[in-house]
């Protein structure tokens, strides 16, 4: 896992490289490396993982010089992609699985790309077609921003990187990104905050060379063949293609651990890894590491994870975090996170992960198991949809004896967002409305806002198909940027399992009603899971990753919420009306929502997504001196 950086065009020197490596310390604090050629130049930040000798170095050449790549993150089947390499003649110089993408180019070209099993951001030179070309990995793990000014590109693993480069002293909001965050708490495709700044989207490739810009899929996960395999089939065939699947990922020349909850994706990525470590071996491992908190009762997922973790006899550490923990270290993890991102539950990730890379460099964690196996309740919610459209009244009568309590108001939310939220991603939460934002934004922002609204078109898939678009090319991927961002801002590298190619193929290729067997969801996974875990994990709630700010927000932390909302200093003035924030907090504060956890947690997560709003704007202005400018006119690209 590193930090890459780069700049194409006339503009081209080692001096913004320089600039970027510095505001990337955090993702390479092993080494760095340089490289400029007339109008490119790259640069490289490494944490060293897989081959930890000087060979590993980058940016890297191929023999003739003639390739140049500068890569971030790891390809898992890099030990089958050599073997055939070396079988058509080519000669590896080093242990390092980046040195793959070098001969992997030379043979295959740009179909090369789709070969590679791993997460990764690759920045490749090729001296002879003068052409430079950026590649995500098809799943969106590791990021990788660019910004196009006066014909000079300037590209890099982190958006301050490219602020800091930039020698500029404001930047204007991007109206679109402000709109997506605003309504879903996340972002899409190549959008971010910043106007003119984009993210390549997963599974693309770009390419830069006197001709322009070339934006290309080369893989897209969701275009797999379905295949009919029924319940029985799916299970016995998941314990082998799980397991390969964390093979892949145990490949390291360090120690490994592992995140740890009381629910069955972590507590398997742990057990398979446990069991694959350990074997013949005297020490344990993973080493597994939980974030609990003082509230306890339902936030706490200590006492389901420390029986996991006992089974394994692996070393087990908890990290407690409180109200003041959440005051200390919010304003440092939404500067790691460079932009407003999604999830309350960020801040307990990225203080479990600052604890991790005390004495660990990887992580393996579980996500993507629930989006791949149907594991939320707007699954179910789409297969009784499905019945009722064709009319098959045993199935919806046997999915809606499943129910549970719990998935309740899930499926009510949704029914209601089909008859009311419009058809803009409509299996996703959606946080402000239009009325809400008009009565909140100043006039300017809420235009710019409105602006997007009208752009947005409506898919042409309907049903179980916009449902896996929405959670694998929208949702997914903007939880996987944060999980990026909060372990690399302490160095630390981790891992998906679950997201791995051939086993991401084999999950989407099954069918929802296989996934939901017996009305119940992850339906694979969890029979799978019977026999390794601990039986009382199964009567364990689902809980999702729970944390207690609506507590905090309501107690400890109501005098620091409400200064940083409206008071004084607050940032959040330049694009909300002041009076109508404290309004707004204040409603929050008597709300009779707090009765209701699904209610609650839609409103806590809008006051959260202010706070980030409000705490990023202030990052920006202390800590890379550029002033933001609330989004307006027609956006600039």
């Amino acid at each position: 896992m590193c930090g890459i950086c780069g700049i194409h065009g006339p503009g081209a020197s080692l001096d913004p490289i320089a600039t970027m490596l510095d505001q990337m310390q955090h993702r390479g604090p092993d080494g760095t490396g340089q490289w400029a050629a007339p109008g490119i130049a790259l640069g490289h930040r490494r944490l060293s993982i897989v081959d930890l000798s000087e060979r590993g170095r980058q940016p890297m050449f191929s023999s003739d010089g003639n390739i140049v790549i500068s890569v971030n993150g790891e390809i898992y089947n890099y030990h089958e992609l050599r073997a055939e390499l070396e079988a058509l003649g080519c000669i590896f110089k080093s242990d390092c699985d980046s040195e793959t993408v070098i001969h992997g180019w030379e043979m295959w070209g740009e179909a090369s790309f789709s070969r590679y099993n791993g997460m990764f951001a690759i920045a490749l030179w090729d001296r002879r077609s003068q052409a430079l070309y950026l590649v995500r990995d098809r799943m969106g793990i590791k990021p990788i921003y660019y910004w196009e000014h006066s014909g000079t590109t300037l590209f890099a693993s982190d958006l301050r990187a490219i602020v800091a480069a930039s020698g500029r002293a404001e930047w204007r909001m991007s109206g679109t990104g402000l709109a997506q965050y605003l309504k879903f708490e996340n972002r899409f495709g190549k959008t971010t905050m910043l106007e003119g700044v984009s993210m390549v989207e997963p599974g693309h490739m770009l390419k830069f060379d006197a001709n322009g810009i070339q934006d290309r899929v080369y893989s897209d996960a969701l275009a797999c063949e379905p295949r009919e395999a029924d319940f029985s089939t799916a299970l016995a065939e998941f314990p082998l293609r799980f397991g390969q699947a964390i093979d892949r990922h145990l490949m390291s020349d360090v120690p490994l651990a592992s995140y740890l909850s009381s629910g069955i994706d972590s507590g398997m990525v742990t057990l398979y890894s446990a069991r694959r470590l350990t074997a013949g071996q005297a020490t344990k491992g993973p080493a597994a590491f939980t974030g609990t908190f003082d509230a306890g009762g339902w936030y706490d997922e200590v006492s389901g994870a420390a029986l996991v973790a006992g089974s394994a006899d692996l070393p087990h550490t908890r990290v407690t975090i409180g109200a003041d923990a959440f005051r200390n270290y919010f304003d440092e993890l939404v500067f790691a996170l460079e932009e407003p991102r999604m999830g309350t539950g960020a801040l307990p990730q990225y203080l479990v992960a600052r604890k991790v890379a005390e004495t660990h460099k990887v992580v393996l964690t579980g996500h993507g198991g629930d989006e791949l196996f149907a594991g939320y309740p707007v699954f179910k919610f789409v297969a009784m949809i499905e019945a009722l459209k064709q009319g098959d009244g045993r199935v919806l009568l046997r999915l809606v004896r499943s129910l549970r309590i719990s998935e309740l108001p899930h499926i009510a939310y949704f029914a209601l967002r089909g008859l009311i939220g419009g058809s803009e991603r409509p299996f996703l939460p959606r946080l402000f409305g239009q009325t809400m934002l008009r009565r909140l934004l100043k006039a300017p922002t809420f235009d710019a806002v409105q602006r997007e609204e009208g752009r947005n078109t409506v898919s042409k898939e309907s049903g179980l198909a916009a449902l896996m678009r929405q959670h694998v090319q929208d949702y997914l991927p903007g939880l996987l940027v944060v999980e990026d961002k909060v372990s690399m801002a302490h160095s630390l590298e981790s891992r998906t399992p679950f997201l791995d190619n051939e086993l991401v193929d084999w999950a989407l290729s099954l069918s929802l009603s296989s996934k939901l067997d017996g009305g119940k969801l992850k339906a694979i996974p969890k029979a799978a899971a019977r026999g390794l875990l601990p039986d009382a994990i199964f009567s364990m709630p689902k809980r999702g990753f729970p944390n207690p700010l609506s507590q905090w927000l309501r107690g400890d932390l109501a005098p620091w919420a409400a200064e940083r909302l409206f008071g004084p200093e607050s940032e959040l003035g330049l694009i909300f009306e002041t009076s109508q924030i404290e309004r707004f907090w204040k409603s929050y504060e008597r709300s009779w929502f707090r009765r209701l956890r699904p209610l609650d947690e839609i409103a806590t997560h809008r006051i959260w997504m202010l706070l980030c709003l409000e705490s990023w704007i202030r990052q920006y202005r202390t800590h890379l001196g550029v002033r933001l400018v609330a989004p307006c006119g027609e956006e600039r690209r």
